[in-house]
């Protein structure tokens, strides 16, 4: 009798385990796995760090929320800036059917056809950073609005040196439309002013950068200022430190990359544009599992322009060592 107990109590545990195996097998195939790739221009840049670090900690956070949703962000682009390079990466994500893209656009027009191809494949985009403008097909646009933005860099100078006198203005690549935005943006308070400035095309590269602004202030001893509407900021404490010119003129710009930070601290650059790129990476990821899950159309949304100086570079020092700035 025993022994038939034990027999029987074995077949019902082994068919409740078979049920339950059964069962998790099932909840396991009813998980979405969703992949989204995060597509920028000059993709090795150190600026792009907080903006994955946001995407990613945005799918870790959805994940830990939705048991049924398995997200996974990876980021991919051209090295340096180059529009026909990132639309052909864009175009071999497409065809490997990802479930999402977050890109940046930085063209007005190259990036029309492939932004269509991709929601005619059924694969949702968001751009990111710099916008192609509203009439590309993608869905919205997660970043700062550059032109207010330059206007806040252009106010923020003439605080510091009054309405005239002559600057420079480093741009890396005129055709950029995020870049044409911010410099519109700058223009549109100095043409207010007796500010004289001159437009130098700096090239995404720093060396070049660099050379362009010292050559520009050794023709114009005279200059109260050299200010960038990108990254190139951080060339700006190289030609100030070689010319001695810390405390005789003013640097500023765009970004929190490192050595624009460094500059900050040593006192060779005065101030720069915070966009906020963390915001840049998380809301859009957060659109595209609402978009998935809820057909929620994702939304538009300012990332914002902060002003990183002497004041506050230390708080943001401490955010930048841990990725959120």
């Amino acid at each position: 009798m025993r022994n038939r107990l034990l027999v029987t109590s074995l077949a019902l545990l082994i068919c409740i385990t078979g049920v339950l195996s059964l069962f998790s097998q099932e909840a396991a195939a009813e998980v979405k796995k969703y992949e989204f790739v995060i597509i920028t221009h000059s993709a090795t840049i150190d600026f792009w760090i907080p903006l994955v670090k946001g995407a990613k900690d945005a799918a870790a956070m959805i994940n830990a929320y939705d048991p049924n949703v398995e997200i996974t962000v990876r980021h991919t682009g051209p090295s340096l800036f180059n529009v026909a390079e990132q639309v052909d990466i864009m175009e071999n994500v497409i065809q490997a059917g990802v479930d999402g893209i977050i890109s940046t656009l930085p063209d007005p027009v190259a990036f029309d056809a492939p932004v269509q191809s991709a929601l005619d494949a059924g694969i949702p985009v968001i751009a990111t950073n710099a916008d192609a403008g509203p009439d590309n097909p993608r869905l919205a646009y997660v970043g700062q609005s550059d032109f207010e933005a330059g206007r806040t860099l252009a106010q923020t100078l003439i605080n510091k040196i009054g309405t005239s006198g002559k600057i420079a203005i480093g741009v890396e690549d005129l055709g950029h439309t995020s870049l044409a935005q911010r410099l519109a943006g700058v223009l549109d308070v100095l043409d207010q002013t007796d500010i004289e400035y001159t437009v130098l095309q700096t090239t995404p590269d720093l060396t070049q950068g660099a050379a362009i602004f010292e050559t520009y202030l050794i023709a114009n001893p005279d200059a109260k200022a050299i200010i960038s509407v990108d990254a190139n900021t951080q060339s700006h404490g190289v030609v100030i430190r070689n010319l001695g010119l810390e405390g005789k003129v003013i640097s500023g710009g765009w970004d929190l990359v490192p050595t624009t930070l460094d500059n900050i601290m040593d006192g060779y650059t005065e101030f720069t544009i915070d966009q906020q790129p963390y915001v840049q990476g998380f809301y859009p990821v957060l659109a595209l599992y609402l978009y998935h899950q809820y057909s929620i159309a994702p939304a538009n949304i300012d990332s914002g322009a902060g002003i990183v100086g002497p004041h506050n570079i230390h708080d943001v020092l401490d955010l930048a060592e841990q990725g959120y700035r």
